[in-house]
């Protein structure tokens, strides 16, 4: 069995390193939502005050992926 390459090895790595940050943003985004739910809606109920503080990033990631993938797909189809 051959052993990967160093560009492999080093996109390997790259990768590792991407979904580490990834998943540090998401636990660090986590847990400052459940202190901005206590800081910013206070009044409400917990479960309200969840559902007021969540959909907004996930629309705003939703949104921005569209837009990407839209950016993307004109340069490839103006590249032919």
């Amino acid at each position: 069995m051959l052993g990967l390459s160093r560009d492999q090895k080093e996109a390997v790595g790259l990768l590792s390193i991407g979904t580490f940050l990834e998943y540090f943003d998401l636990m660090l985004y986590v847990h400052m939502a459940a202190l901005l739910n206590e800081l910013f809606f206070p009044a409400t109920d917990s479960h309200t005050a969840q559902l007021l503080l969540y959909p907004s990033p996930m629309k705003v990631l939703e949104k921005s992926l569209e837009i990407g993938y839209k950016c993307s797909y004109d340069k490839n189809s103006t590249a032919q």
